[in-house]
């Protein structure tokens, strides 16, 4: 171990003292240091300014079984405190009741649990009774139901059969290859002409010979026209 000596005592002195007016980040005690943390009104360090602390990666499976286990633990840890408060009072409760008190609390437990029994009866034939009706009102809804689809298909079926009964009457008067022959002849002894021409006065001029029916349609839509 060097000594030392006493012609440096004064020069150590003013290192001190120089030691303890500058502000530094750390102090060095016998190989160690102790940090020094600077004061709330500075701001923070230019160079950690836009920093961004990396966290650890966690995947998403792993953090979420952390999760559920901890609030499984969170669960248990509450139900046991629950208990054992519950168990604490109880056991403070009997301590201090005496034996008449907890007869009588006995008594008043039958006697509720009598009238949560009634109630719970009551309840039940309640709902008895409104599943009852909610059972007549549905069946009598699908009778409905059933009844209207009867008569549906029955409308649908009368329509059918009077579009069958129109079809079957255009059906006698298209020409087919066995009436071929003479429809060419009937058109041939009496030709018809459908074009016509309507002046400013609403007379319908013909060229030709117009079908009937045709004729009287023509005139119909003509004086409707006329009149509106």
């Amino acid at each position: 171990m060097s000594l030392l000596w006493r012609s440096h005592f004064p020069s150590v002195l003013k290192l001190h003292e120089a030691c303890r007016k500058v502000s530094c980040k750390s102090m060095q005690l016998r190989w160690k240091k102790i940090p020094i943390r600077k004061p709330r009104w500075l701001p923070m360090a230019p160079s950690k300014l836009f920093r961004i602390p990396e966290h650890p990666y966690v995947p998403p499976d792993e953090k979420q079984l952390i999760e559920d286990l901890l609030e499984e633990y969170y669960r248990k840890i509450e139900s046991l405190r629950k208990v054992f408060k519950e168990e604490l009072a109880q056991k403070s409760r009997d301590e201090g009741h005496t034996l008449e008190n907890q007869k009588l609390e006995e008594a008043k437990f039958l006697s509720l649990l009598e009238e949560n029994k009634k109630e719970n009866e009551r309840l039940r034939k309640i709902r008895e009774e409104t599943m009852e009706r909610l059972f007549q009102e549905k069946q009598v809804e699908l009778l409905q139901l059933e009844e209207n689809r009867k008569l549906k298909e029955q409308e649908t079926k009368l329509w059918v059969e009077e579009m069958v009964r129109k079809e079957k009457e255009k059906l006698a008067v298209w020409i087919t290859y066995e009436n071929l022959d003479d429809a060419i002849a009937k058109a041939l002894s009496d030709p018809r002409n459908v074009c016509y021409s309507v002046d400013v006065n609403g007379n319908v001029k013909w060229e030709g010979k117009p079908p009937d029916e045709l004729e009287e349609e023509i005139k119909r839509r003509v004086a409707e026209s006329m009149e509106n």
